[in-house]
């Protein structure tokens, strides 16, 4: 099609949706679905799953066997690391006298590359030659909200875009009646909702958090007010947007305006196409007994769907209440806390993965399992009864599948008892650089401008790891 008839095309829609008093309401997501951005390069994904465990997963009891820890079990953490190296952990806790811990757990090896995998996740082991696992993560915090803000924002401290809002900024939507941006969660992360807001960026580019369930509405208020018709419906929201817009016009620079505004539009759309996404009842009884009935299964498949329908980025939160994943010997213990955390996961991830793969989704889907930070390779000094290990930020385990990146490797490594990332050192600013580039997006070139700054997600720092793509 040319653009001189594509723009009459446009133009020719414009005028019928103003002839039907709906311009106002979908004019602007319609520019948005039909005009997509241009990406910096050539993308190799064209959207994100993104798994969140939050509470510090042990990358030492999930993909990370250290032998020799085994041999060292119970001597002092001070007889083996330095004062230097046990600096920087949570400051609450002393780890001086602690006792090397070997792994809880057995690990084999899977699959054609060799993929080390715990005994906790005997479905992942289907997919292993799908994973690309980084062995060598570190961050800047070992403190939950704020290591949770980093792999997020980029940024230690709140008020900075998530990267899914920065993903919906530097890239759109394929939807007209989705948004851009999803969040499934199961509750309240340690550093609350701002984890997946969009800060400092425009209202549009926020995330839509849903509710996934029989009989449930996936976002609140989509239902129209009883009574009243699709048409009357459609007459009201363009009349409540037109006085917001001469508002706006009159008093500028309100951008939480055009944010209530955007939403008004986006929640109409979704009346229809919302609802029929998230009716998981629609799949084949084998695609629901492959993914299984926990809330995260759900979730999992969902996002299947909501990927389908042309969302960019699904976030799955895990855990959330209560930092699920925080494996202390006074929350519970590490051995039941990561059996019982795994077996929630394990089945849905390991589907939505061979599910994605079987509809030639994977492709151009990235999948990433990440979390805020590891644990230390000994156990905490204040543990009660049970087994525990404290927050590691020095080294931990994350991975990724599908989209762009290569399958069937490990890259990285931390020190033979799992405390630094010592061999290809892999940093947050590093991994949302990574992914951005997977996704067509310059990291130094993705940038908004606020308070005389152009702010972007790595600040200035951060690397494309080139070695994990294909």
């Amino acid at each position: 099609m040319s653009s001189s008839t594509s723009n009459n095309t446009l133009l020719q829609r414009r005028r019928f949706l103003g002839q039907l008093g709906l311009g106002g309401i979908a004019l602007n997501s319609m520019l948005a679905a039909e005009i997509s951005k241009k990406t910096h390069h050539t993308p190799r994904a064209r959207n994100v799953i993104f798994l969140f465990m939050c509470g510090g997963a042990s990358h030492l009891e999930t993909f990370d066997p250290k032998p020799t820890l085994k041999k060292y079990a119970g001597r002092k953490a001070s007889d083996i690391f330095t004062p230097g190296e046990l600096k920087g952990f949570n400051p609450e806790k002393r780890v001086e006298r602690t006792l090397l811990l070997p792994s809880v757990f057995d690990f084999k090896q899977h699959g054609q590359s060799g993929a080390w995998i715990s005994e906790i996740f005997p479905h992942l082991t289907q997919v292993a030659d799908e994973i690309c696992f980084i062995k060598s993560m570190h961050t800047d915090s070992a403190i939950h909200s704020v290591g949770e803000q980093l792999m997020h924002t980029g940024h230690g401290r709140p008020g900075f875009p998530s990267i899914g809002s920065w993903c919906s900024y530097g890239l759109g939507c394929e939807s007209q009646n989705l948004p851009a941006y999803v969040v499934m969660k199961d509750g309240i992360t340690s550093a609350g909702d701002g984890v997946f807001q969009q800060g400092i960026l425009p209202g549009k580019h926020q995330a839509a958090v849903a509710k996934v369930g029989q009989g449930k509405l996936p976002f609140p208020f989509l239902n129209a007010r009883q009574g009243m018709s699709h048409e009357s419906q459609s007459r009201h929201l363009a009349t409540i947007n037109r006085l917001n817009r001469m508002h706006r016009d009159r008093f500028v620079g309100q951008p939480e305006l055009n944010g209530r505004i955007e939403a008004f539009e986006t929640a109409f759309r979704m009346q229809a196409s919302a609802p029929e996404v998230f009716d998981l009842s629609r799949e084949p009884e084998n695609i629901r007994k492959l993914y299984g009935e926990s809330l995260f299964s759900q979730h999992c498949l969902a996002a299947r769907r909501l990927i389908e329908s042309g969302v960019r980025f699904v976030e799955i939160l895990d855990g959330a209440p209560g930092r699920r994943w925080d494996a202390h010997g006074n929350r519970g213990g590490l051995i039941d806390n990561h059996r019982t955390n795994a077996a929630r996961t394990d089945q849905g991830i390991t589907a939505l993965i061979l599910d994605l793969k079987m509809r030639g989704l994977l492709d151009e889907t990235l999948v990433v399992w990440a979390t805020e930070f590891g644990r230390t390779p000994f156990e905490e000094a204040n543990k009660e009864i049970k087994i525990g290990r404290g927050h590691s930020h020095k080294g931990f385990t994350m991975w990724m599948a599908g989209g762009g990146v290569k399958p069937g490797i490990s890259f990285g490594a931390t020190d033979r008892f799992g405390m630094q990332a010592v061999e290809d050192p892999v940093s947050f600013h590093d991994f949302h650089a990574t992914l951005l580039h997977v996704l067509g997006l310059d990291h130094e070139r993705l940038t908004y401008r606020h308070n005389g700054r152009d702010i972007r997600l790595t600040d200035v720092f951060g690397n494309v790891v080139t070695e994990l793509i294909t």
